[in-house]
């Protein structure tokens, strides 16, 4: 028998949201004959690790503390220490598994088991899944890749230009990435659940309200006080409605914009109209319910999971049309796409809402866009590629 490709995933958190879904999903359908996977997460504590405790999966616990940027000279120095620490640990574990490759999805992961990656000879690969908002962020990850990635996997054409636009006159670092969408199995993530009514407490049956979702960690990036400025300019309108927050916070640096969002809702009036429902493991009952999934980050967005799993329920997506979020939507065709503008998100959300009963086909293009375009087979396929020909 051929010896197995060992893969070691790290993550840095054992929480759930779109990326560990997304791992999830891949590790799932590998082919086992081939490949063995291997996942280190910072604790035991999260539905991450309980997920991947039910499929019986190998979890590795190492300390990962969450890392900011700070000019403080004392947390500095104690980030240094924690990453030289981290290094070392990850240096045994490479050796004692024989892993082949090792997969990170943020740079912060990339610091932890770069070195050791080097220092053995082994395969590392560093994923794209977000776009930086500051250039100099951009140039620092760019580089860093470029010194010690055998392999980057961009999640958008947009996610890859935070790449190559810094080592384009390179054509062998412009060769290193590769650009795969991510992708859901939409028969299993539309059949797989039970159907609870979550929402039904908080609606009155009698005026039939237009449900709005939005599904998200609250983080500026993911724009709710932008659909909160929107929701107070249809609150003016005869538009009868009600809006849905599901998320929370990924990190306590975020209470402040958290906090932010109450006092809002609050000053306006608008405890009637908006309900934060907090984290949801299982956001697929809230989607089966809504009426449009609204998702405008401020910020660029390079590949939102949530948008698909919206499309699976042929749901009408509203998205700002920035990062990979247009390779994604195709405008009046299977969502629709608006400025990162409160005027003109309520525009729009007030255009379908009055021809709500037109847009059944904007739900059937969402449903073929996930069959035939981000279809989780093909993802799995296309990775699987990137590992056997790192590995010749």
């Amino acid at each position: 028998m051929p010896k197995k490709i060992n893969i070691l995933y790290v993550s840095r958190t054992s929480k759930v949201t779109g990326p560990e879904n997304i791992l999830l999903d891949i590790i799932n359908k590998l082919d086992k004959n081939i490949f063995y996977p291997t996942v280190a997460l910072p604790d035991d504590e999260g539905p991450f690790y309980k997920k991947l405790k039910e499929y019986d999966f190998t979890v590795l616990i190492v300390r990962m503390p969450f890392l900011r940027v700070t000019y403080n000279p004392f947390l500095l120095l104690w980030f240094l220490l924690n990453i030289i620490f981290i290094n070392l640990n990850f240096c045994f574990i490479l050796k004692r598994k024989n892993i082949d490759i090792a997969v990170c999805n943020t740079i912060q992961e990339a610091l932890y088991i770069s070195l050791p990656a080097r220092i053995l000879k082994k395969k590392l690969i560093i994923c794209f899944k977000n776009i930086l908002d500051k250039n100099w962020k951009k140039y620092i990850r760019a580089k860093f890749c470029a010194i010690f990635a055998d392999k980057i996997i961009a999640v958008s054409k947009k996610a890859a230009g935070d790449y190559t636009s810094f080592n384009f006159k390179d054509k062998s670092q412009k060769n290193k990435i590769s650009v795969i969408n991510d992708g859901i199995e939409y028969y299993k993530y539309i059949k797989d659940f039970k159907k609870l009514d979550i929402l039904g407490k908080y609606l009155d049956k009698k005026k039939k309200e237009f449900v709005i979702l939005n599904i998200g960690n609250l983080t500026e990036l993911k724009g709710q006080a932008l659909l909160l400025e929107a929701v107070s300019i249809l609150n003016l309108s005869n538009m009868n409605f009600k809006v849905f927050m599901a998320g929370d916070i990924y990190h306590r640096s975020e209470l402040a914009y958290k906090n932010r969002l109450i006092n809002y809702i609050d000053c306006h009036n608008l405890n009637k109209r908006v309900i934060m429902l907090g984290y949801m493991e299982d956001t697929r009952n809230l989607i089966n319910e809504a009426d449009i999934l609204v998702h405008c980050p401020v910020k660029e967005d390079a590949f939102p999971r949530v948008i698909l799993e919206a499309f699976c329920f042929k749901k009408i997506v509203l998205a700002t049309e920035i990062g990979g979020i247009p390779e994604m939507i195709m405008d009046s065709r299977n969502g629709f796409l608006c400025k990162v503008d409160a005027e003109d998100l309520a525009e729009r959300i007030f255009y379908i809402y009055n021809n709500k009963n037109k847009l059944d086909f904007i739900g059937s293009n969402a449903v073929k866009a996930v069959k035939e375009d981000f279809s989780l087979k093909n993802q799995v396929l296309e990775t699987e590629k990137v590992y056997k020909k790192l590995l010749n």
